[in-house]
This record gives structure tokens, C-alpha cells and sequence, in this order.
């Protein structure tokens, strides 16, 4: 399920728009409507920034309007280089679709439905005095009106409170030629508009809260329809309740509290936040262990069980009787290495080949952002990883057109590493971006890709060309080269 913080709902992307920044004129891209993984891919040249989380427009501008990473003024001075705060905006549409049982989106967006009249009102045919027809008319138009507002917050109208259950389709706005503060973006929820700080949009999209009122509310509602149950029941509504007091009494012993003397608050206010504060210390531990955990079993899926990795923690016991508990291990001093199936020595992450590196980064990425409940999560800077599978791929074709000419003589053969990172995302419940520098990606032909093609403008600079695209058999590159060398 993709991340939302509607319970029963998902996010799918549909459209980008980028107008006169982010070195792009006017491009508009559709995103593949399929799944969450979407993958661009662009050429590298000289200039392009590498200490930018995002190198393409399309990354930057998901980054600009679905997270916090450029909220303000401040952080937007670190696009300088290709972001103008005179001119130009991006805009992204994207749907939130209501689940079925199944975890399948129920329907697709549907037109806003006009406000018909009272059927009501058609009853209203027998004879009636003038005083009585006014009384009708003024009944009609309030039924009429609280239809009408029912619409409104269905269509999403309400900004803050739509209702949950609804199909909405949203298209957010951020403006850079417009002389105000740069925190705010325009929101436009199934034809209505309004404006919102970015914070505020992101965490009602984008974020999902774990405590607030919404979710007692909720909490309240359970309890308030199963006591609805009890009383309603066919059989006698006192039968399972055990306490002579009855049900009515028992219900409200559930929320009668009695009130503490000062003393005894500040006592018990004191002991609970030494519990807390020792229950969220030892959650902390618990989930770096288990973000471990996970990264080791993500980098050995997109690795194909050729290397494993090992987070050596050390114990700090007092003495060999001394239980083995979260407390045991020190997470001041652990030691990441790489090691190669079969091979029993470790080889620690500075020494490491660079495209392991870059697959190790890349699961801690997706590690993190499972745990967290990220929503958008946009992984970039895989060079060396491209450069290492394109070298891999071009090696074991030209060894295979040259040695093994036999059916029986062993194969050359190359990992498609970026393909398993496509699979192991689609598990991962989130909107994944995935920036690869290569067109030669070795996907399965069908997958919509996004290509970006940056060049070098007179005086400086660079703008970029944005495609769509499909990807294709990668034997014609191969054929190419072999072409050049005359090889067949």
C-alpha cells in the first residue's frame, strides 16, 4: 500500500509540470500509472551538481513539493544554480484513491457530481395552505443546503477535513515569481483553490501522524459502536455483563477517574516520565538492531546473495553472567563490513569495491524510509554502480561472442542490480524515485522511464531536454559497439 496518512487510501502520481526553473522551459511528464517505482534516467556531463540530493529537474521538483528538504528561503538558496526566485513554478496532480478489501484502489476520480434537487420535494404534492407551502419551501432549501455542503467536503473542500472515504484528485502549486515568502504553495483539490504552508500540505499528505485527535476520535467511535452492540443485541443485553451494576454502570467506570492530591501527582508525573524516557531509550536501541537487520537483508536480496553485510557490535558486559539484552551492546563502536559469500574474511566498508558501496547505501536508504513511513523517498548518485554494470554487461557479451561458442561452454554473465532495486521498492509501500545515470539500464523491456538530457547553454549553464520513454532491448547498444570493433 502506498504511503498516505488516510487510513484505506493510496497516492498515485499522475502529472509534473515544470515552468521556467530548474534550467527546464516547459515540460510536462506523466508518470507511469502501474506502480510506485519510477525511474529516470540522464546522462552525466560536466557541471552537474553532485552534492544536491537530486541532480534532475524532475527529482528536484518531487523534492521541492511532496518533502521538507527545501521549505523556505534558506534552504532554496541551495538550488541557486538553477533555480531563478523571479520566475517560473512546478506543479504535481496526483490522486488519493480509497482501497477496497483488497488493498486495490475502489475507482478512479470521478467528475463532481452537481447538487440536484430535494427528492424529497416530489412528495410534497397534496394541497396546503400558504403558511404550509412556505414551511415546505424552507425545509426543501435547508435539505438542499446540507446536501450541498456534504458535496463540498466530499469534493475536498475543506482542505483540512475531507472526507476520508472519497476519491480526490490534487494538484500542488509552488510559485517562485510571486514576491512573498517562499513557504507556501497553492492547492487545488478537485477544482477548488486555496493556499497552504508547504508544512502544513506535507503533513497532511505526506506524513503520517501516529497520535492525534483524529486517532482518538477514531478509538472513541470503536468504543462507542461496540457498547451500541451490547445494548442492541437480540438476547438480553444484561448477559454479558458480569457486573451486577449493570452495563450502563460499567460503561462509565471505564472513564471515571478519581482526582489525585498534588503530592501524589507529581509523584506518580515523575515516575511515569523515568518509565518513558527508559521505554524510549530502549525502543531507540531496538530499532537501530532492527534497521540493521533490515539492511542486511535488503543489500543481500539486490546483491543476489553474493555478499552479505555485518554490523559488528560489540558487547559491553560487566561480567559472563550477565543476561544478553538490548543494554549489552555498544552502538558507539560498530563496524560495517562486506563480505563475499564463501569467503570467511571481512572486508570493511572503506575498502570495499565502490559500485558494493553504492547498493549498501541504497538499502540503508530504503531500510530507513520503511521505517519511518516515508511517503516519497528519492534515491540518486549511483555513478559508480552504473559504471560498474555497463563495464560488467559490455565484458561478459563481447566474452561470450568470443570463448564460449559451444552450447555447453560457460557463460559470462552480468547482475542486473538496478532491476532488483526496482523489485525489492515495489514491496516497500512508497512512492520511490530512482535517478540512474545510464540509459543502459538492463530493466525489463516495458517500463516506463523518464530521460533527461542536460546541455550546455551559451554563457554558461546547462538546460535540459525531458522525455518519456519505454525501455527496449539492450543488445542493439551492445550491437553497435561490436559494430565499431568488428566483432560479427
Amino acid at each position: 500500500m502506498r504511503r498516505t496518512i488516510f487510513k484505506g487510501h493510496t497516492i498515485s502520481l499522475k502529472s509534473l509540470t515544470i515552468k521556467n526553473c530548474l534550467n527546464c522551459d516547459h515540460v510536462k511528464v506523466n508518470f507511469s500509472t502501474s506502480d510506485d517505482v519510477h525511474v529516470i534516467v540522464y546522462n552525466v556531463v560536466k557541471g552537474l551538481e553532485r552534492d544536491v540530493p537530486a541532480v534532475t529537474p524532475v527529482a528536484q521538483a518531487i523534492l521541492l513539493l511532496c518533502t521538507l528538504t527545501y521549505p523556505d528561503d534558506a534552504s532554496l538558496a541551495k538550488l541557486r544554480s538553477c533555480l531563478d526566485l523571479k520566475q517560473g513554478s512546478v506543479s504535481l496532480t496526483f490522486d488519493r484513491l480509497a482501497l477496497n478489501s483488497d488493498g486495490e484502489a475502489r475507482r478512479k476520480p470521478q467528475q463532481d457530481q452537481p447538487v440536484v434537487d430535494d427528492p424529497e420535494s416530489d412528495l410534497d404534492t397534496e394541497p396546503c395552505t400558504s403558511k404550509q407551502a412556505a414551511e415546505r419551501q424552507k425545509l426543501r432549501e435547508e435539505r438542499k443546503a446540507k446536501r450541498a455542503a456534504e458535496a463540498k467536503r466530499t469534493r475536498g473542500g475543506g482542505f483540512f477535513f475531507p472526507l476520508r472515504s472519497q476519491d480526490i484528485q490534487v494538484t500542488v502549486t509552488r510559485r517562485f515569481d510571486i514576491l512573498s515568502p517562499q513557504d507556501t504553495v497553492f492547492v487545488e483539490i478537485n477544482g477548488e483553490m486555496d493556499e497552504m504552508y508547504i508544512k502544513h500540505f506535507h503533513k497532511d499528505y505526506f506524513q503520517r501522524s501516529q497520535h492525534t485527535f483524529e486517532y482518538l476520535r477514531v478509538l472513541h467511535e470503536r468504543c462507542a459502536g461496540n457498547w451500541l452492540q451490547v445494548i442492541q443485541c437480540d438476547s438480553d443485553p444484561y448477559g454479558r455483563i458480569k457486573d451486577p451494576d449493570g452495563p450502563f454502570e460499567s460503561f462509565v467506570k471505564l472513564f471515571d477517574r478519581e482526582a489525585m492530591e498534588p503530592q501524589d501527582v507529581i509523584c506518580r508525573m515523575a515516575t511515569k516520565c523515568l518509565e518513558v524516557n527508559e521505554a524510549v531509550r530502549l525502543t531507540e536501541r531496538s530499532f537501530v538492531l532492527n534497521v540493521f537487520n533490515q539492511v542486511r537483508h535488503i543489500f543481500e536480496y539486490i546483491t543476489v546473495n553474493e555478499y552479505t553485510v555485518w554490523f559488528l557490535v560489540p558487547y559491553r558486559k560487566v561480567s559472563a553472567e550477565q543476561p544478553v539484552n538490548l543494554d549489552t551492546f555498544d552502538l558507539t563502536k560498530v563496524r560495517t563490513c562486506i563480505r563475499a559469500v564463501g569467503d570467511k574474511g571481512n572486508i570493511f566498508w572503506n575498502y570495499t569495491n565502490h559500485n558494493i558501496k553504492d547498493i549498501l547505501m541504497v538499502s540503508f536508504q530504503m531500510a530507513l524510509a520503511s521505517q519511518a513511513n516515508q511517503s516519497v523517498l528519492i534515491m540518486s548518485h549511483m555513478e559508480t554502480l552504473s559504471e560498474f554494470v555497463t563495464m560488467q554487461y559490455v565484458t561478459a557479451s563481447f566474452m561470450n561472442d568470443v570463448y564460449c561458442q559451444k552450447p555447453s561452454s560457460p557463460k559470462w554473465y552480468c547482475h542486473r542490480y538496478l532491476q532488483r532495486i526496482v523489485d525489492m521498492s515495489l514491496f516497500m509501500g512508497t512512492i520511490v524515485i530512482i535517478e540512474y545515470p545510464s540509459a543502459f539500464t538492463l530493466l525489463k523491456g516495458g517500463r516506463k522511464l523518464i530521460k533527461c538530457f542536460p546541455k550546455p547553454k551559451k554563457g554558461g549553464g546547462l538546460s535540459w531536454e525531458i522525455f518519456e520513454g519505454v525501455v527496449r532491448d539492450n543488445e542493439s547498444d551492445i550491437q553497435l559497439i561490436k559494430n565499431k570493433v568488428r566483432i560479427n
